[in-house]
Formats: structure tokens, sequence, C-alpha cells
């Protein structure tokens, strides 16, 4: 659910010179707000590095949850087994499209493996688990909010039948619950206004369910209620700080406790302000 903005998805603005992302998408704006040179690294620039072993399986038990919230919206095989094998199928696919992953050894790699089949076994298992039809499976949704220049754009992991949309986070520990909800406030009140937008609803609730790794796999439901005026202002306020330090260019590092895993860091010690700010057209 990551909206990629590259040099060919900025259009210049023929009022200020700015050159405005096409779009943009909570995910995306948090990666910015998070650092913006690493979000010029991996966004604009598209560096690649060895995946994240978290990100690798993040990605392949998402896959797996979609094929089974699919298969239960098309009354197809929903098994166990199914769920299964879309998960091994897409854990050894990323490895070749995706790139190489930070696995230590083999070993590390049968342990992630094995890992993410238990909490795929959990969520099925779970009273969290969907039970009856989804409104919507993957949806994407791409909308004008007002107080937003561009476009906002995200993907829904699952609106359940009850209109309630559903993220799934998978965790090597359990969550705090207000910490949780707090740090995926942008995320969630970015889903409430898309679906508001699309349809004139309001979700009863705005649901993060995380899939912990533990010894026993863990799965918990994280619920927060609609956001009110107040929050909706202040995350779209968020949106668009992102929004116009993109257009502006401003990609600077932001030092804090993730440099110390940050895959850029020789990159980003060897910057300087004028070596990310993109060429301005001229006024």
């Amino acid at each position: 659910m990551i909206a990629v903005l590259t040099e060919a998805a900025v259009a210049a603005d023929p009022d200020d010179g700015f050159r405005l992302p096409e779009h943009i998408s909570p995910t995306a704006a948090k990666s910015y707000l998070s650092c913006g040179l690493r979000f010029y690294f991996e966004r604009v620039v598209c560096l690649r590095k060895k995946t994240p072993v978290s990100l690798h399986l993040g990605k392949a038990v998402h896959a797996a949850l979609q094929a089974f919230h699919l298969a239960r919206w098309r009354g197809t095989d929903d098994s166990p087994q199914t769920v299964a094998a879309e998960f091994e199928r897409v854990f050894s696919s990323l490895e070749t499209s995706g790139g190489p992953v930070n696995f230590r050894d083999e070993d590390h790699r049968e342990k992630t493996r094995l890992d993410g089949l238990r909490i795929i076994a959990a969520y099925l298992d779970s009273p969290e688990s969907l039970q009856g039809m989804p409104r919507a499976v993957e949806v994407v949704l791409k909308e004008e909010i007002p107080g937003l220049s561009v476009p906002l754009t995200g993907a829904l992991d699952l609106v359940e039948d009850d209109f309630v949309p559903v993220d799934f986070k998978s965790a090597s520990a359990k969550p705090d619950k207000a910490a949780a909800a707090f740090e995926h406030e942008i995320q969630l009140v970015s889903y409430q206004l898309l679906l508001e937008v699309a349809t004139g609803e309001t979700p009863p609730s705005l649901d993060l369910v995380f899939l912990v790794k533990t010894k026993s796999a863990q799965v918990i439901r994280i619920k927060s209620p609609p956001a009110d005026k107040h929050r909706k202002r202040r995350v779209i306020a968020l949106l668009e700080t992102a929004v116009i330090g993109i257009a502006e260019g401003r990609f600077h590092p932001q030092i804090g406790m993730s440099c110390a895993w940050c895959p850029f860091r020789n990159e980003c010690a060897a910057w300087s302000p004028v070596s990310v700010i993109p060429e301005r057209r001229a006024a």
C-alpha cells in the first residue's frame, strides 16, 4: 500500500514553480515526516538495498491474508492449507522479484518462514479472523480532500461488513494499544477520510490487527474511534506538510533512534544540503 513517488510522479505547479507530487498516501507521508532524506533515497531515486527481513515477512503474510479474504468474498477455497500455500509462494517469489532479503543465513530464513506460517494459522483460528462477507478487500481509493493540495490515495487491506476498515500489521512484540493507535493515526484517519468522500459514510471504528510472532503467536485487535474534526484537521495538516516538503525538495536527514538500523547510513553521511534538491523551474 505504498504510493511510490518517483521523479516521473512529480508535476510542476504553474502558480508557484513547485513540483507537486501527483498524489500522497499516508504511508508516503509518514515516511517523509520520519526522515526526508530516507524518503528521497527510497522513493525518489529508488536506491536498491537488501529487503529487511521484517518487511519481507510482512509482505508475504499480507499476501496470504489477502488470499483468504478474497476467497471469503468470492466463495472459493479459503482453507488453511490454501492460505499457507499462498504464503509459501509469495515468500519464495519475493526473494527473486523483490531483490535479495537480508537473512543472516539459511537457518534465519527458515525460522522466518515458520514464523509466518504460525502467525497466519493463529489469525485463521482467532476470533479476529474474518467470519462473514467483507465489503471490500485491497480496495484502492483516490479522492480530493479539502485542505490537501493533491489527491489522497490509499489501499485498504480490508473493509468488514459493518464498514470497519482494518489494517494488518506483523510485529515481533505485543503492541501498546494507545501508542499503536497514535503511531498509525495518519493511516487510520486517512482511510476514514477516503471512505467518507467515496461513500458518504463514517466507519464506526478504525481498526488495527497485529499479528505478533511471539513464542505463542498472538492476534491483537486495536480499535480506535472515528476521527473528530480536530483529528481530521491534524492529519490533513500533516499530509500537507509532507506534500509541500516534497514539492520544495526539502529532503534532509532526521536524526534519531531509527538511524541505528537505517540501510542508508553511508549515503546519509555523504549528504550535503544541495545534493538532493531538485532543479527548480524558473519563476
